[in-house]
């Protein structure tokens, strides 16, 4: 259940069994029940930006840059032509798990706080969990745009909605939201690693994210297991750089050392991401971060750990078919199985 604790360490609660594949594609499923394929607080240090090598160096402000047009440039090409992708399945998938995420911890007439809302695509997810209000931010203001359009053409919103374009790794969030409004969740759904790049923006990320949460309120978000892809690099040859298969490659320029920050890779996944420069989340110190800022983590799991615990219950198990992880004409491929298993899901609690 959603308030139980679950305080694994990163290392234990990667260091499972990898070998487990979805059917093949293609495979059928016709039962509902079968597997798709597949204290006391330290105070924080306020960050400032005169402290932050990405300030100072025009190299790091060319990958800000980089991120921001990426996200940009990619279309919102509709429900039907994303059907055509040669990921489906798995940005279903992915959407199925943030489903879970949201369902375990939103509350009705919650205040929500989403950082990297990118083009809106959990617009919906919030609406079932019939929230009162919700604050979007993402670095890429045509994103934003997107995002505010699709919320205009809800049917009927149960919610309050605004959208702001703001770089919230090295801005504070005080800037576009007033300070009397108290958050009851704050949402991270695969950017927070972004944020990775320098300890200030990681501390800038956090400040914003407890800022304005309430003694009680969650965070909830999913971030590529740090853990997982340094073993994966690390079981290949030596002079190997890269990971992936046909759906995802992660690409480094060393593998002999992995800092706490600024830790860059080169991801791609087909049909969204290109190639596009991230950064490791050393798990620990995200952690012991967090706990500076007030957060105490409550739950931490692989992807897979998240389906085969999630898939026990009716109505995620329901959600798999609805949203299209499983149909009649199969599921996940072994591939894009692998991929899912590039990321995990966490949730902290604010101390009271």
């Amino acid at each position: 259940m959603s308030d139980k604790q679950d305080n694994n360490s990163s290392n234990n609660v990667t260091k499972q069994d990898l070998s487990t594949a979805p059917p093949a594609p293609g495979t059928t499923t016709s039962h509902p029940d079968q597997k798709p394929s597949a204290n006391t607080t330290k105070r924080a240090r306020s960050p400032t930006a005169s402290e932050d090598p990405a300030v100072q160096q025009p190299q790091q402000k060319k990958v800000h840059a980089q991120v921001a047009d990426h996200y940009n440039a990619r279309p919102d090409v509709g429900v039907e032509k994303r059907k055509e992708s040669t990921i489906f399945r798995m940005k279903s998938f992915n959407n199925w798990l943030k489903s879970v995420l949201i369902g375990r911890y939103a509350r009705p007439r919650d205040r929500v706080l989403d950082v990297g809302v990118g083009k809106g695509g959990d617009l919906l997810k919030w609406s079932k969990a019939k929230i009162q209000y919700f604050i979007g931010c993402d670095i890429a203001s045509k994103s934003i745009e997107q995002a505010r359009e699709r919320y205009r053409t809800m049917r009927n919103a149960p919610f309050e909605a605004h959208f702001h374009a703001m770089d919230c790794y090295s801005e504070p969030i005080s800037n576009v939201v007033a300070p009397d409004i108290v958050f009851d969740m704050v949402s991270m759904q695969f950017c927070l690693h972004y944020s990775f790049e320098t300890e200030t923006k990681a501390r800038m990320m956090l400040h914003n994210v407890t800022s304005q949460l309430k003694p009680g309120g969650v965070f909830i978000g999913t971030i590529p297991d740090a853990y997982w892809i340094v073993k994966k690099l690390k079981s290949e040859s030596d002079d190997k750089l890269q990971i992936g298969n046909s759906i995802y490659s992660i690409r480094f320029e060393r593998r002999d050392r992995f800092d706490k920050f600024g830790s860059k890779y080169w991801f791609h996944l087909e049909d969204a991401i290109d190639d596009c420069p991230e950064y490791l989340v050393h798990f620990p110190t995200f952690q012991k971060l967090a706990e500076e800022y007030g957060l105490e983590l409550i739950y931490n799991k692989k992807f897979h750990q998240v389906y085969e615990e999630a898939s026990q219950e009716l109505d995620f198990n329901q959600l798999l078919y609805r949203m299209n992880v499983v149909s009649e004409n199969g599921s996940l491929s072994a591939d894009e199985w692998e991929a899912a298993n590039v990321y995990l899901a966490f949730a902290f609690r604010k101390k009271n």
